[in-house]
């Protein structure tokens, strides 16, 4: 009897303590769902968010503040001085990082988000060419969530476009495992539009260089299995094509010689042909072998020029130094930094062109 009447005092208490836990009710909470970081000066950071206005006609519109300070969590107290409601990041969908700041380093605000438990893994991340402020507040976007709106954009070219597939857990990821660097879309203000405009390479935690839109039909093929994307290839005859990616598979073989490794990179790519413009205006058939093979010749081109690019600012987003890990018990990391400028690449690229239109 005794155990039963404990059970259910228990169980009472447990049903009351319903009520005592803190809620939050949408009306009286801001929700942060966009924030940027640029420098402000020497010492200071200067932070923006972005966060819905509900109202109690069922209307709502987006505020956009910053304030500057010497750490992410002391902005966002100076922050709550001047909203109406305590300042909330579960509903945060995207970070930007201007393009100083990116430069300088972005661990300690990346580490910040990793630590707020109730921010998501999933929130999209970009590098902003010029300054995250500016482009947060653009008149262009100021009726509707700029936030989101950057959100659905840099999805949507993930899944359908050329961007190869990242958020805050594949940026951690990336960063923290050794033998490979991250990498984020750089999106820019031009002429009052948001557009990608490429892709940014980290060193750690410090963009150090990028891509361009041209490199990212074949950067993506190396990287990301997303079957999406469309490139034009002008030829070396001054013939031009415009290819779909249908599916695309990277595989990478490493051999050790001499106690250093050599990579070969197996590019097996499928694509629909959409649009074919031969330099010499007339009517001609399409040589499917012909063209598969330049086609062949010029990705293996630019492949070779990425990673020499990699290369040179020693930066290794393919990882490279990952899959020498992987194969190799005796990897040892100062090595492997010293290997890395002068390893041997050899580049094997695959393309299968499936024709389309009336020039089967």
């Amino acid at each position: 009897m005794v155990k039963r009447s404990a059970s259910c005092f228990f169980l009472m208490l447990l049903l009351s303590g319903c009520s005592i836990l803190p809620t939050s009710i949408v009306n009286e909470i801001d929700m942060a769902q966009g924030v940027g970081y640029d420098l402000a000066n020497k010492k200071d950071i200067k932070e923006t968010i972005v966060f819905p206005i509900f109202k109690k006609d069922k209307s709502s519109f987006t505020e956009v503040k910053s304030a500057q300070g010497q750490s992410s969590k002391g902005i966002r107290t100076i922050l709550n001085n001047e909203t109406r409601y305590p300042l909330v990041s579960g509903q945060l969908r995207l970070a930007l990082y201007g393009k100083y700041i990116a430069k300088k380093g972005i661990n300690d605000f990346v580490d910040t988000l990793n630590r707020d438990p109730s921010i998501g893994s999933i929130v999209k991340m970009a590098v902003v060419d010029g300054e995250a402020e500016e482009l947060l507040k653009l008149k262009k976007y100021k009726m509707e969530n700029v936030s989101i709106y950057v959100q659905e954009l840099l999805e949507h070219n993930m899944k359908l476009g050329l961007l190869p597939r990242t958020d805050l857990q594949t940026f951690l990821f990336q960063q923290f495992q050794i033998g490979q660097d991250p990498y984020l879309p750089i999106i820019k203000n031009v002429d009052g539009d948001i557009r990608i405009t490429g892709i940014a390479i980290f060193k750690y935690d410090q963009y150090v260089t990028s891509l361009s839109m041209d490199d990212l039909f074949i950067f993506k093929g190396l990287v990301d299995k997303n079957r999406n994307g469309l490139h034009q290839f002008i030829l070396d005859n001054g013939d031009k094509l415009v290819l779909e990616q249908v599916d695309s598979k990277t595989n990478y073989k490493v051999k050790v010689v001499h106690g250093r490794p050599e990579f070969t990179i197996h590019l097996k790519m499928k694509t629909k042909l959409q649009e074919f413009a031969p330099y010499e205006k007339q009517r001609l058939a399409f040589d499917k072998k012909k063209y598969q093979k330049l086609v062949e010749q010029a990705s293996e081109k630019s492949i070779l020029k990425i990673v020499t690019q990699f290369k040179k600012y020693q930066v290794d987003p393919l990882g490279l130094g990952a899959k020498y890990k992987e194969h190799y018990r005796g990897f040892n990391e100062k090595k492997w930094n010293r290997y890395y400028p002068n390893i041997k690449v050899h580049v094997i690229a695959d393309i299968d062109i499936r024709q389309t239109g009336i020039i089967d």
